[in-house]
């Protein structure tokens, strides 16, 4: 979906460009591919498959592939390179010619934080991704700073992602943190993007469809919930004034929505609002909002249990008879090598973040449970962290960064128009 451009202009400036796939120019409300689309609202992931959102000959037509010039939506970002503000932003549709696709997991293990910090190290692109971090980090600060003034604490950077893998009916689970350097540049870029076109959108005086998280019913201690929205709102839980999904569009309808509202926008300016496919108040933008909401929820339904029928299978596997488990909170503990959460009825009090190992009693892949038994309480959980409950709900800078790597992470180079070549970002389609 998305790729990302680094150029140094004469002025010591310097021009970061994020662009996003550009399904919007070909595809148009309720032709045939939209009502495809529409009809099917998201790509769908599970283990070792999706189903995608659009038909596989449009997302190839569409996708950032390597060696090919491609239609995107692109927003310029001019920074002082001395503090890492943004100068300026400017959005267009162009042609953007993808350079190379490198593969995130290929290079996790040598872009690390130390390495961009130093200089030390060789890798693909080195100087341009020493800036992206620059100014990724530049970019986490000020949401960070953002959040405490909505009274939230800072983002954990703790927690641990699972990587599912089927081959020929064997299950493979990886662990990976979350965190690393490339994940922390594409979460931050993806949130600064979202955030800049909310903003352009509301400006323009055009409807678009938005993330909002703040307080919900109850009073000073209420739940942070988040909502989907027609109107810019504030996002408390990532720490931007608005946050409008414009960067999946090849995978996420919303964001194909979204897309046509800011082509209107960048191309018509204050005559926008007459020219955009979606109007103020139209109620069909209603009426996506609500089936959205449906479809996802559904979908991330799916997409858990078949994690959790994975887990199982992959027990069967190992035929595991004892394993290591966490406790999370009074029941409640789940275990080490996978994300399987289990809740013990009856479980002696034990302290939050315990290990335990357990004796595996039985299990079943067709109603998803398992019975097990306690059978010892170590100290502590000696290299397992353990996610601090939050107080808000849904979205943070973590999660923009699942969404990115969901499928797997492609780092793309762009050939700028005087022929240079700057590193780009993670493709998930």
């Amino acid at each position: 979906d998305d790729a990302f451009s680094v150029v140094k202009l004469d002025d010591g400036t310097v021009r970061v460009g994020i662009h996003i796939a550009a399904p919007g120019l070909g595809i148009r409300p309720d032709d045939a591919i939209d009502k495809i689309a529409r009809s099917r609202m998201s790509t769908v992931y599970m283990p070792g498959d999706k189903i995608t959102m659009l038909p596989d000959d449009v997302v190839q037509a569409f996708t950032l592939a390597e060696g090919s010039s491609c239609p995107a939506l692109s927003l310029y970002a001019v920074l002082n390179s001395e503090d890492w503000s943004v100068v300026s932003t400017t959005t267009r549709a162009e042609l953007v010619p993808i350079k190379s696709n490198l593969r995130l997991n290929d290079l996790d293990p040598i872009v690390t934080e130390e390495a961009l910090e130093t200089g030390s190290g060789e890798y693909p692109h080195k100087d341009e991704l020493g800036l992206l971090w620059k100014w990724a980090l530049q970019l986490e600060a000020g949401r960070m700073k953002k959040r405490e003034a909505f009274g939230l604490k800072p983002e954990q950077a703790n927690r641990v992602d699972f990587n599912f893998y089927v081959d020929d009916d064997v299950v493979s689970i990886v662990r990976r943190k979350r965190g690393a350097p490339l994940d922390k540049i594409v979460a931050e870029l993806m949130i600064f993007a979202n955030s800049t076109w909310g903003k352009l959108l509301h400006d323009s005086g055009v409807p678009g469809i938005y993330r909002s998280q703040g307080p919900g019913a109850g009073g000073w201690n209420a739940k942070i919930q988040v909502r989907m929205v027609t109107h810019a709102a504030p996002h408390q839980g990532l720490g931007v004034d608005q946050y409008a999904w414009s960067t999946s569009p090849l995978r996420r309808y919303t964001d194909l929505v979204n897309q046509w509202q800011i082509l209107a926008a960048a191309e018509h300016g204050v005559t926008a609002p007459l020219v955009a496919p979606f109007k103020p108040r139209d109620a069909t933008l209603f009426a996506i909002v609500s089936s959205f909401d449906a479809a996802y929820a559904a979908y991330n339904d799916f997409q858990q249990n078949m994690e959790r029928y994975c887990c199982l299978r992959w027990l069967g596997q190992e035929q595991a008879k004892h394993v290591d488990a966490v406790v999370l909170k009074d029941e409640i503990v789940r275990l080490v090598e996978v994300p399987l959460v289990v809740r013990l009825a009856g479980m002696q009090s034990v302290a939050r973040g315990a290990q335990v190992k357990l004796d595996v009693v039985r299990w079943d892949e067709i109603d998803l449970t398992l019975e097990a038994r306690l059978l010892e309480v170590a100290a502590a959980a000696p290299g397992v962290e353990i996610e601090e409950e939050e107080e808000e709900e849904g979205d943070t800078g973590e999660a923009a960064v699942a969404e990115v790597v969901e499928a797997e992470g492609v780092v793309a180079v762009v050939t700028t128009e005087d022929g240079s070549e700057v590193p780009a970002g993670a493709g998930t389609e």
